[in-house]
């Protein structure tokens, strides 16, 4: 988005318009040491992002998404009376006379009539629906048939044993309001309620562009010098976990144009570009370089371990948001929960907060003071009560494998001794 301003050169020169050069908003301020809080960096991030645009869809289409409208039941439920009990379908005022005694016998008519006649009934069963007009099921035990009359034994008030056409649910009862997520049940009420679409925000379409030349394939041969592309696989699949609708394109090259040609032949696609590297510090720079080329970056260190370094940007004439994990593992996971996570749930519309709780520490926890530390741990319950414990290995993956959490040690903590509680981010349903 380019910004204008205007330059006077005198008062006899007619002002010309200058046009600047487009730039990203002015970032949130730094500490001393040019660092930025991960608080400050998140909130600048979303900024920068806006929800995608709700449009209608099917129910099934729509499963696990963010509605952008407040839905009311568009049918009663059930949408007629029926029965409760075999018996009689019949008007509770045609069951006495005038002075108050049982009346005659009733006429039984056809089951398919559409409008109960006056002193008239109606064979039913246990759920079937009643015709108009009858606002009562008189029980088999309250009468007995004679020459195709019901006589009455007993009597009944108008609602008995019946389900009242609306009972469970009235035409116009709020089901749904703006900002719910709609899960599975939630789809078998709107469609018990009659409704067939709904708007919603659709699901962010994330490009994982991994590059780097020595990352080969799983499963292809791995030489001297290689390594396997496990990032992008990882953060794809995490991705898709949030929500996510995913695609994975893969350059294996440090070559700067054709990371450039990869990354914008999937900017028509791309709600949101994520780049993902191996381990050496010159395929980040490379990827670094072509999003300078690209688009508007901000590169900057942040308060956090792991993942101090992240980069930014929006690319293309359509300002793509896109956003560079580190190479190592662990750095690139971290990167992703604390900042690509909140990115796809911006763009759903979704809340953007960590899902946060307490644990009770089971060891020792240590950090450096400044900084947020993000470790990794295994949570578990013992009744009401959350426990959690680090997760340590000496390989990266086999440590992240194994955690189903991460450990928040805030910049002002630098210890947690056992026993003493602490905040974790689940990363996994308990």
């Amino acid at each position: 988005m380019a910004w204008f301003g205007r330059k006077k050169q005198d008062d006899d020169v007619v002002e010309e318009e200058i046009i600047e050069e487009p730039r990203l908003p002015e970032p949130p301020a730094a500490d001393a040491q040019g660092l930025r809080s991960v608080a400050d960096h998140t909130a600048y991030l979303l900024e920068l992002v806006e929800p995608l645009k709700p449009f209608g869809m099917s129910l099934l289409e729509a499963w696990d998404q963010v509605m952008c409208e407040d839905i009311d039941s568009m049918i009663n439920v059930p949408p007629a009376s029926t029965a409760k009990v075999a018996g009689y379908a019949v008007r509770a005022s045609d069951l006495l006379d005038d002075e108050g005694h049982l009346a005659p016998p009733l006429a039984i008519v056809d089951a398919d009539v559409d409008h109960l006649p006056a002193d008239a009934a109606v064979v039913v069963g246990a759920g079937d629906v009643l015709p108009r007009g009858a606002n009562a099921v008189l029980p088999s035990s309250f009468a007995a048939v004679e020459e195709n009359h019901v006589r009455l034994i007993e009597k009944v008030s108008a609602g008995e044993y019946l389900r009242a056409a609306g009972e469970h649910l009235r035409q116009g009862t709020r089901l749904l309001s703006e900002g719910d997520v709609l899960g599975e049940r939630a789809i078998g009420l709107l469609a018990s309620a009659g409704v067939d679409k709904v708007l919603v925000r659709p699901r962010p379409r994330v490009v994982v562009v991994s590059s780097g030349e020595h990352l080969v394939e799983p499963g292809a041969e791995i030489r001297h010098g290689d390594v396997a592309d496990t990032n992008s696989f990882m953060i794809a699949a995490a991705a898709r976990a949030i929500g996510a609708t995913v695609f994975r394109v893969a350059v294996h090259s440090n070559d700067p144009d054709a990371i450039r040609e990869a990354i914008t032949d999937q900017l028509i696609r791309a709600d949101l570009v994520i780049s993902t590297t191996g381990g050496r510090r010159e395929d980040y720079e490379t990827v670094a370089s072509v999003m300078r080329d690209l688009g508007l970056v901000d590169s900057v260190d942040v308060l956090m371990t792991p993942g101090r370094t992240q980069t930014f940007g929006l690319i293309g004439d359509e300002r793509v948001p896109m956003l560079m994990l580190p190479g190592n593992p662990v750095s690139a996971y971290v990167s992703f929960h604390a900042f690509a996570r909140p990115l796809i749930r911006r763009l759903m519309g979704a809340r953007t907060e960590h899902r946060a709780v307490r644990a009770i520490a089971s060891g020792t926890l240590r950090s450096l003071r400044g900084q947020m530390h993000l470790l990794r741990g295994r949570v578990w319950s013992e009744g009401s009560v959350r426990h959690v414990e680090q997760v340590s290995a000496p390989h990266a993956l086999t440590e992240l494998a194994r955690s189903n959490a991460l450990i928040v040690l805030d910049d002002g903590i630098e210890t947690v001794r056992p026993g003493e509680a602490v905040k974790v981010w689940l990363i996994e349903e308990e």
